[in-house]
């Protein structure tokens, strides 16, 4: 069921420079190369996308003339203990800023952004739903893979999560979402089958490659919860916001 859970990061983001002392002519930072916005697909915490969780983070980096942040801390997290800081500042290490200047000449200087982490609406499967055949090729290729998977899946659905805060969430985990690993390789094998034809698969079991799919094609090959699944899913975030919230608050006046 878990692998149903897909999600893209909305981004957003803004800057903010400290002013230096007595400039004559000073010139702001700004953004060269935007933090990449696909590292928030890629690592959106996991927990808070089981939760179906939104959040943000502001990010404060100091930042030498070459332009690249670094020695970045998170300022403000909402929710807190959810993981967002930590990928934001992923996310900021891989930016370029282009420096502040005084008279013209580069200075060193601090860098602040605040990113946004949204739960979209997820797309709806509108293809052709896969053949008999289809289905079995992709359950071969599955269960051929040594890590289709995850070894502890206990702690992937954990991911980001304070580690003060999983002895707490684990058990809940167990009891609501015990593994079924019948039920991951069914789920997993429809979202493959969608999204490749019979020939890719065959291709794929003769030890061929295929291009990859994007995140949002992903998602939408995802089958939907069931109506059982989503009162699961919604019992785990009612039992986990009643303990430690999920309310996300404003940001820093100053930097918006």
């Amino acid at each position: 069921m878990t692998g149903k859970l897909w999600a893209l990061a909305g981004l957003t983001m803004v800057l903010a420079a400290a002013e230096p002392v007595a400039a004559q002519e000073w010139t702001p930072p700004y953004w060269k190369a935007s933090p990449d916005p696909g590292l928030g697909s890629i690592l959106y915490p996991g927990f808070a996308l089981l939760i179906q969780a939104s959040g943000h983070a502001t990010i404060k980096c100091w930042v030498e003339a070459d332009g690249h942040p670094y020695v970045c801390e998170v300022v403000q997290e909402t929710p807190r203990g959810l993981g967002f800081g930590s990928v934001a500042r992923v996310m900021v290490a891989s930016a370029e800023v282009g420096v502040g200047r005084v008279d013209g000449q580069p200075v060193s200087t601090t860098v602040q952004t605040t990113i946004r982490f949204r739960m979209p609406e997820r797309g709806r499967w509108d293809g052709p739903e896969p053949t008999d055949t289809q289905l079995s090729l992709a359950r071969e290729i599955l269960q051929s893979l040594p890590d289709w998977s995850p070894p502890d899946r206990r702690e992937t659905m954990m991911d980001g999560l304070d580690f003060d805060r999983r002895a707490v969430v684990g058990p809940w985990l167990d009891e609501l979402l015990p593994l079924d690993r019948d039920a991951d390789l069914q789920i997993g094998a429809l979202q493959m089958a969608r999204l490749y034809s019979e020939g890719d698969l065959r291709h794929v079991l003769a030890g061929g490659t295929v291009p990859a799919r994007s995140p949002e094609e992903l998602a939408a090959a995802c089958p939907d919860l069931t109506p059982e699944e989503e009162v699961v899913i919604g019992e785990l975030r009612r039992r986990y916001c009643d303990r430690y919230g999920c309310e996300v608050t404003g940001t820093n006046p100053a930097t918006e």
